[in-house]
């Protein structure tokens, strides 16, 4: 052995030694503190925690090391860790270690898993190891309850890839799971999510499930268990109101659901791209873009690259038509149909697809229409899981209705005032919709 090779030895040992030493203090301090890392600069030194949390993963016990998979996972998901971090990869690599080396211990880490996916929904939301995850999260569940909200998952992973038959039978068996005496918050959320199953087929029917799950939710809605499911049961009710062309009480819904929303991010994101989409066709351009600033900036800060973002793009091109930038709503929507793609998308896909179909029709451009029709008839049909002629001619139906309402532009903003005049819907979330704001 060399004297260099013995000093770099030498020093590899120290090193090692004040790792093993630090990095369980350091974590411990993380857990008795977690505002201190409640900022863009916190979330990234408790990023580079995480590294060193694996490397003396030996000299902590289990429970100080799944508190802390939960604290940084969480906070990345809330506070985000800036515009400009690149490694959640790297991170959700670590993170995995971590709740393997938990799971050979015979730790329960089916809520590690479950914590893992939603990470994962923010990079690819129809990637195939969100579905991984999940899965892990139901094979690995010690109790009916974590059961259930392992299925619950998946069936929304389902939804968002289209295959709601699926959906419906993984919430066939979060049922059986439950028993009669399920859990209030689960039965809650079971119906909400079986609302998403019938949400592109049977309109009256999601409504129903939603509306189910808002009732007992209401009456719950000090309990934090209740308030997620209750606000994406509003959410929807939301978007089901617009279909029904009732901009003002999908506003109202919408910002209900925001009152109720956990803290993480991407939801907050969603709320601003969702009032957006109402506003830019039915209120004040002003307002509009506020919302999709606000949007662009919270998925920013949280990394999110899935198809929250695709579908700001394609609201971002209707903001354009608006203003009368036909060809600024053209590019916007090509690069955003592109990345759709590559992200393995199909559903936003075929939104974007309708949205290009409406501006090329605003521009005269009846040659680029045969195009897109031919590309979204492909995508549509390779893409929708779909048993049945009459599923088939239900959900077709139903696309068809909402993408003539998406084509047709609005002939008036918002209702009709005393005097026949348009008046334009208002936003109710009490901002004062200054677009150059610089807090989302």
């Amino acid at each position: 052995m060399t004297s260099e090779t013995a000093v770099r030895t030498t020093w590899q040992r120290r090193f090692d030694a004040e790792g093993e030493r630090q990095f369980p203090r350091l974590a411990q301090e993380a857990l008795a503190d977690p505002r201190k890392h409640a900022s863009t600069q916190g979330v990234r030194k408790l990023v580079t925690l995480t590294s060193g949390v694996l490397f003396a993963a030996d000299q902590m016990d289990s429970s100080t090391i799944g508190r802390f998979i939960t604290l940084s996972i969480d906070t990345l998901l809330t506070v985000g860790a800036g515009t400009d971090f690149r490694d959640y990869e790297e991170f959700l690599t670590n993170a995995m270690d971590l709740i393997h080396l938990l799971e050979k211990r015979g730790v329960s880490v089916s809520g590690h898993y479950l914590s893992a996916a939603r990470f994962q929904a923010g990079i690819a939301n129809g990637a195939a190891l969100r579905r991984d995850f999940i899965e892990k999260a139901v094979t690995t569940s010690h109790t009916t309850d974590e059961e259930a909200t392992a299925l619950l998952t998946l069936a929304k992973y389902l939804v968002d890839v289209s295959d709601y038959d699926g959906a419906r039978a993984a919430l066939l068996r979060c049922k059986v799971a439950m028993g009669e005496a399920g859990e209030a918050h689960l039965r809650v959320d079971h119906d909400m999510t079986l609302g998403l199953t019938y949400y592109f087929s049977d309109p009256e029917t999601s409504r129903a499930h939603f509306q189910s799950a808002v009732t007992i939710g209401r009456n719950h809605s000090a309990d934090r268990r209740f308030r997620q499911p209750l606000a994406t049961a509003l959410h929807y009710l939301g978007r089901l109101s617009v279909d029904r062309g009732e901009p003002a009480d999908a506003i109202r819904l919408l910002c209900e659901a925001e009152a109720f929303s956990d803290d993480y991010l991407t939801g907050h994101g969603y709320f601003h791209q969702r009032l957006a989409e109402v506003l830019v066709d039915h209120g004040s351009v002003r307002e509009a873009e506020y919302h999709l600033r606000a949007a662009e900036r919270t998925f920013a800060i949280v990394g999110q690259a899935s198809s929250g973002v695709h579908v700001l793009h394609g609201t971002w091109a209707r903001w354009f038509v608006r203003t009368g930038d036909l060809r600024s709503a053209v590019d916007t929507l090509r690069a955003a149909v592109q990345q759709s793609r590559r992200h393995g998308a199909p559903r936003v896909e075929l939104i974007l697809l309708a949205e290009m179909l409406r501006v090329q029709l605003k521009r005269r451009r009846v040659d680029a229409a045969i195009p897109i029709l031919a590309r979204a008839g492909v995508v549509y049909l390779g893409s929708e899981s779909i048993r049945g002629p009459a599923q088939f001619v239900r959900q077709a139906l139903t696309v068809f209705q909402r993408a003539v309402r998406m084509l047709r532009a609005p002939r008036t903003v918002g209702t009709a005032g005393s005097e026949g005049r348009p008046v334009p819907v208002q936003c109710l979330c009490g901002a004062d919709h200054d677009p150059s704001q610089e807090e989302a």
